[in-house]
């Protein structure tokens, strides 16, 4: 193994680094030469280094322009670690091996974009396709997991690896965390990682690049680059947006005698490069959803729990009318606390329904429905609660409003609009009135109430979740619910104040002609209970 290496920096930022041995380096413009160096100031074979007694010697090799050593103008010289050979515009230096130092090859990422960018712009060429296609499966995939075992597919297409890893820094114990694995190896039990070379890249931020790890003294024989017979590797960082690491991607030539080039490691940190911005928009997007999650849970709770607190109000006043009635055994007591329960208790039903209906979604269970019908059902409902408060409800059904709508769902949003103008009419009293029409490609239902109507304020925020107009009165899921129920029909609820009249809500449902032909041959009939169904 050799004691220096000469490090030779390209005008794009991107380092090769090569061994300097005994039978030596020729550095030159020809094709011929290990270090090849594209400039006309270059001589076809210009200069030559090799190792000598245990220390790097150059010599000129007849070129037109010379060499410089450490900018003064040499025949030939020995060379220390730290000493800078020029040749033309070139400049290669003298790095001596230590134990830390490894692999063959770095591009730091202050030099990766312009890299990137360069690759960008080829006009020809195979690495520009493999970015564009890297660049659509970020638009296309949206699971962090399967994105990276993509991108790993597309290396091992592009580049010649047989084991492959990506690896995402754990932000809690900030540890690297195996996501993906692809391997052409048979045996793909224990990870075959290089923890030094890992390492070097999370700490440094730069890819890396070994040739032939087996014959390299700067891998200890503890490492399982060495216990796999792996030949060669790269390693490269994974950065976001800020340039902080975030994860990194790890291949190497299993056991076979496969080894990379410099053009390999640029198209793999070019890869990188669009990964890491990824992995980093994927790990934000998470947190966002868990903010809004926890922020919806809070919601949730804290509307949940002042509407069952009000229940609980009603239900302690009508449970004590009622220990004073079995205390006094007087009936006059349970005629004024049972109206407060059971008034309590559908209020708990219809909270219960709304929850079950608005916590997923689902496709109707369209059937043929007469919307009369439906009305009919809930005025039974509130019937008695409308004429214990004052409230009188005026319904003039006509012919039958067909339409193909899913009936437990529709019966829930009548009876929501239905109760609410009960509800801002119990005060002073007043009417409720209910339209069911059927028009040309759909059916209209308006509830409106002679009510105190809808302050303007809360208009906007009529339909959210744990928004009410009621007060301590409303549960801020009934209109929330409805509104969910009739646009997963397909159809609209609006919200209007009728100047002087109070509050209008109007539902559209389409009625395709679909459902027109599907009841014209159905029959009434009547159910045990006496209400009217279709058959």
């Amino acid at each position: 193994m050799a004691e220096y290496d000469l490090i030779y920096t390209k005008d794009n930022g991107v380092s090769e680094q090569y061994p300097i041995t005994a039978e030596g380096l020729l550095l030159g413009r020809g094709s011929e030469n290990h270090i090849i160096i594209h400039d006309s100031l270059v001589s076809r074979r210009h200069a030559r280094v090799w190792l000598e007694k245990g220390l790097p010697q150059v010599e000129d090799l007849g070129s037109r322009n010379g060499i410089l050593v450490n900018g003064e103008t040499v025949r030939r010289a020995s060379l220390q670690s730290g000493d800078r050979i020029t040749l033309g515009q070139a400049v290669l230096e003298v790095h001596a091996c230590t134990g830390s130092s490894i692999g063959h090859a770095v591009i730091s990422q202050e030099k990766a974009a312009a890299l990137h960018d360069s690759i960008l712009g080829e006009a020809s060429g195979v690495r520009l396709p493999v970015l564009y296609r890297a660049a659509q499966l970020l638009g296309t995939v949206f699971d962090l997991d399967e994105l990276l075992r993509k991108i790993l597919a597309l290396i091992f297409e592009a580049l010649p690896v047989r084991r492959g890893f990506m690896l995402i820094l754990n932000t809690g114990t900030n540890e690297p965390e195996i996501h993906a694995i692809l391997s052409k190896e048979k045996d793909e039990e224990g990870p075959p990682l290089s923890r030094t070379l890992i390492q070097h890249v999370f700490e440094h931020r730069e890819s890396m690049l070994t040739l032939d790890a087996q014959d390299d003294s700067r891998f200890t024989a503890t490492e399982s680059i060495m216990g796999h017979s792996i030949h060669a590797a790269m390693c490269v960082p994974l950065l976001g947006h800020q340039q902080i690491v975030v994860g990194a991607v790890y291949v190497d030539s299993g056991s076979s005698s496969q080894t990379f080039s410099m053009d390999d490691l640029e198209m793999l940190t070019s890869i990188a490069r669009v990964v890491g911005v990824a992995v980093e928009n994927a790990r934000l997007y998470r947190e966002n959803v868990e903010k809004e999650r926890l922020a919806a849970i809070g919601q949730a709770t804290a509307g949940l729990g002042h509407c069952i607190k009000n229940i609980l109000t009603g239900i302690r006043g009508g449970g004590e009318f009622m220990s004073m009635a079995l205390q006094s055994k007087e009936l006059r007591y349970v005629e004024k606390g049972w109206p407060i329960l059971k008034q309590s208790i559908d209020r708990i039903d219809l909270l219960v329904m709304n929850m079950m209906s608005f916590s997923k979604p689902r496709t109707p269970n369209r059937q043929p429905n007469d919307l009369n019908a439906l009305v009919q059902e809930v005025l039974e409902v509130v019937g008695s609660r409308a004429e214990r408060h004052n409230v009188e409800l005026e319904f003039t059904p006509g012919d039958p409003v067909r339409a193909m709508v899913d009936g437990p769902e529709i019966f829930r949003v009548i009876l929501n609009l239905v109760t609410n103008a009960v509800d801002v009419c119990e005060i002073k009293g007043g009417k409720v009135t209910i339209e069911c029409v059927q028009e040309e490609g759909d059916c209209r239902l308006c509830v409106s109430d002679t009510g105190p109507g809808i302050p303007p304020e809360m208009l906007p925020q009529l339909f959210k979740v744990f928004s009410s107009s009621k007060g301590s009165k409303g549960t801020g899921l009934g209109l929330a619910c409805s509104q969910k129920i009739v646009q997963e029909h397909g159809g609209t609820i609006e919200a209007r104040n009728e100047p002087g009249s109070g509050a209008v809500f109007t539902v559209v449902l389409p009625n395709s002609a679909e459902a027109k032909i599907s009841t014209q041959h159905t029959q009434k009939v009547e159910s045990d209970d006496g209400r009217t169904m279709a058959e």
